[in-house]
């Protein structure tokens, strides 16, 4: 994808792997997509952003899952720079620890201007970008994120902080702060375990369905094995630059809530035991179906979208002990206090609708219906 997208909140220019975004039209910074960008580009890349910011030292936060396997040789990188470095580690566990590490992580004295330079899950990204906002105002923040999912999430706001709320605005959310830079290499995500890489593709195949019919093609080529190397690469530059394509523009913004409507409430159901990603391949396949059922898209294009998440083992339907449950959460938010909310149903590869026809008998309907699949 190399067409620029904007909006009055958001401007994006895709050159080659790099994505420059202009956020609110007040704030600029750069994504950097590359195989091999740590090894490589980046301690220049570093020492740039360093020279532009004015900063004396880089303060690297990462969590310990990501330092078992990366912080020797990122590390590295920030040393090559000639900047003092230092180190806090993130406890990788679960979100309720962030506060503990958001207090560690501010409380030495700083003597000199740092730059935040978050390192390792979503989680990460989001105490780096509170710690900045909140707690230390005027300094900057930087993003390597390690798992597929932050990658693809790590230049966009569409996750929400942890903090104070304002009305109207989701929990903790710095919806004015923005990254100084990110970068973006899949060769970090090689350590993961199959089935984290897997959740986080989710959210590609989501994209794809949204907006981006070569990004289908890719990942169809790619499932098997299980990608990585060059064609993890062209997955997470193409998913990036859809992510920040759909949030430029305003009308196209609502389809990221693709499989949501169901998968919020399954995986709340599940007591948050199963990761996001196949929570919402749950959600997109249940949609697929309903799609099918309703008229709104053709067995053909059904059975492509629930082959594609088939072919990277996530889930194509919900248990049937979890009907129940799953629908309690789908009646209890289908209104809110802005009125009806829609179901996301997919078309074709790359292209979405809305609907509001999602009763409880459909939805039985659409999960028979992927039961009986062979």
């Amino acid at each position: 994808m190399h067409t620029p997208a904007s909006s009055h909140r958001l401007a994006v220019e895709d050159d080659e792997g790099t994505f420059t975004v202009t956020a609110r039209q007040t704030h600029t910074y750069r994504i950097h997509v590359a195989q091999g960008l740590i090894t490589g580009a980046f301690s220049d890349h570093l020492r740039a952003l360093a020279k532009q910011l004015e900063v004396s030292q880089i303060v690297l936060a990462i969590d310990t899952a990501a330092a078992e396997h990366h912080l020797g040789v990122i590390g590295a990188a920030v040393t090559r720079t000639g900047l003092p470095l230092g180190v806090v580690p993130v406890p990788a566990a679960n979100p309720g620890s962030l506060p503990d590490s958001l207090s560690s992580l501010i409380r030495p004295p700083q003597q000199h201007r740092p730059l935040l330079l978050g390192v390792g899950s979503g989680a990460v990204r989001t105490l780096v970008r509170t710690a900045a906002a909140r707690y230390l105002p005027g300094v900057p923040y930087a993003l390597v994120p390690t798992t597929v999912q932050a990658q693809i999430d790590a230049g966009t706001d569409s996750k929400a902080g942890i903090g104070h709320r304002t009305p109207g605005q989701r929990h903790g959310a710095y919806p004015h702060h923005h990254p100084a830079a990110v970068y973006i290499d899949p060769d970090l995500t090689s350590a993961l375990p199959p089935r984290d890489i897997r959740a986080g593709l989710a959210e590609a195949i989501k994209l794809a369905l949204i907006t981006n019919p070569l990004l289908v093609h890719i990942l169809e080529q790619a499932a098997r094995p299980l990608p990585a190397g060059p064609a993890l690469a062209a997955i997470v530059e193409q998913a990036v630059a859809s992510k920040l394509m759909l949030l430029a523009l305003e009308s196209e913004r609502q389809f990221l809530g693709l499989g949501h409507r169901v998968a919020d409430p399954y995986r709340a159901a599940t007591g948050y035991r199963i990761p996001q990603g196949e929570a919402v391949a749950a959600g997109i396949a249940v949609a697929a179906a309903h799609a099918f059922l309703s008229g709104k898209t053709t067995l053909k294009h059904r059975d492509r979208i629930l082959n594609l998440l088939a072919a990277y083992q996530l889930p194509v339907t919900i248990p049937d002990a979890m009907r129940q449950p799953v629908w309690e959460g789908i009646a209890a938010g289908h209104h809110t206090r802005h009125g009806s909310l829609p179901l996301v149903i997919p078309q074709r590869p790359g292209q979405c609708t809305l609907t509001d026809d999602l009763d409880r008998s459909a939805f039985d309907k659409a999960l028979d219906d992927l039961a009986a699949r062979p």
